[in-house]
């Protein structure tokens, strides 16, 4: 039964509940094994659901398993669960114990970063904000990754990403995971009704999401995959029957690298987005800003938004306010609690402010990401792995009190 479950897990997300089951029925016969315990916590972090990993790993350490990043992942999940302090003592403990060996994966060299970011956890979740976070429910979220939420004017309408099952169910050999796909949901009434895949030319065999969705709602930018499996962000037009084939926004936003995600100011003069170009990046994926050249009819050479903003590790789901001066953004820097936390920085003065974090309970210990406003002002739309949800990314909605709403996204 073991060798199915090694088997089924090595399928990664799309065989994860065959693998799960077979685990739990392993566990069944045999409950305290500490080495299928960890087989089931390592099936569980790389599942939908990674928080759960924590009684198997916890029960692999207790009966002796002799695995050297083995107290790496108690910390690691105790982090996902919010218990600071345990984290920081297994993490230490792995400090102690753990030698690197060539060839060894870096990730295990990093519990000190972890352990900073549990600090951060603890005080932020000290003080909480009296913000009202909820999932978008399941008419909206399924047991994949579903994330990057654009809203219409009225809310009624959100283009999303999915890696569901779409119309091919096709599967990324590398990853291991379908395919992303552009989805829409239109809400009549109370009810959001059925989840429809938008069909060709927005959608590809390859991975396709949503990025932005412009002031005027007729210019949707998607993220698509290039043919070196890299990816460049493109740009639809609504015609009042459906959206245009993508076409691309020109080598000053595209490179030969990754460009994941961006966002047009509300006069269109400037663009916002994310790539991990080495020559220009501070480290891994950076925000960067190009304004519209009307000589041209192109973008123009894009500038990195600078350490102010910008950190050694990757930014990403980059949002503007209508008045362009206010962006949100989500970072493994700064003071994140772990994963992609949501943060905003408003430019003065000639510079970008400290990213405020947003704090509990937007931000949780895993990634929280793709923040966009809606129209009110007071709503936001955000996408979060966390405990509660219908696994991996769900996409969730905060209501912001009067007194800490920013600009909003349209009028």
């Amino acid at each position: 039964m073991v060798r199915k479950a090694d088997k089924a897990s090595m399928g990664g997300m799309v065989n994860y509940v065959h693998a799960d089951i077979l685990y739990q029925e392993a566990l069944a016969l045999a409950p305290d094994d500490p080495e299928l315990n960890l087989k089931m916590g390592l099936c569980q972090l790389n599942g939908p659901f990674r928080h759960k990993a924590l009684p198997y790993l916890l029960k692999a350490a207790e009966g002796g398993m002799a695995y050297p990043p083995l107290y790496y992942l108690v910390g690691y999940a105790h982090q996902l669960n919010g218990h600071w302090d345990e984290a920081v003592a297994a993490y230490e403990k792995h400090n102690r114990s753990y030698v690197a060996e060539p060839g060894s994966d870096p990730l295990y060299t990093t519990a000190n970063r972890r352990i900073a970011e549990c600090r951060n956890g603890a005080r932020l979740s000290a003080s909480p904000r009296d913000w009202k976070v909820e999932n978008a429910g399941e008419r909206i979220n399924s047991m994949y990754a579903d994330y990057g939420a654009l809203p219409t004017l009225d809310a009624n309408t959100i283009w999303f990403t999915s890696r569901r099952p779409g119309a091919s169910a096709r599967v990324n050999k590398a990853t291991r995971e379908y395919y992303e796909d552009i989805h829409v949901v239109r809400r009549s009434g109370a009810e959001w009704g059925p989840v429809e895949v938008l069909s060709a030319p927005v959608n590809s065999p390859g991975n396709d999401a949503t990025v932005c969705l412009a002031h005027d709602g007729r210019t949707m930018l998607i993220y698509r995959d290039d043919s070196k499996g890299k990816g460049n962000i493109l740009q639809c037009t609504w015609n009042g029957q459906g959206w245009s084939a993508p076409t691309g926004l020109g080598s000053n936003i595209n490179t030969p690298h990754h460009e994941g995600s961006a966002w047009i100011t509300a006069d269109g003069q400037w663009l916002y987005f994310t790539s991990d170009d080495p020559e220009e990046s501070m480290g891994g994926q950076d925000i960067f800003r190009s304004r519209w050249d009307p000589t041209t009819n192109s973008w123009g050479m894009a500038e990195n938004l600078g350490p102010d903003v910008n950190t050694n590790q990757d930014e990403e789901g980059v949002f503007v306010t209508t008045d362009g001066n206010t962006i949100y953004f989500s970072s493994k820097g700064h003071d994140s609690m772990g994963g992609y936390d949501i943060f905003r920085s408003t430019y003065v003065n000639g510079r970008w402010t400290k990213p405020e974090n947003l704090g509990v309970p937007v931000n949780s210990p895993d990634d929280d990401v793709f923040f966009v406003l809606s129209a009110d002002g007071r709503t936001g739309w955000f996408s979060s792995t966390r405990p509660g949800g219908f696994g991996e990314d769900d996409i969730y909605t905060v209501t912001l009190p009067v007194e800490d709403t920013a600009t909003p996204a349209r009028p």
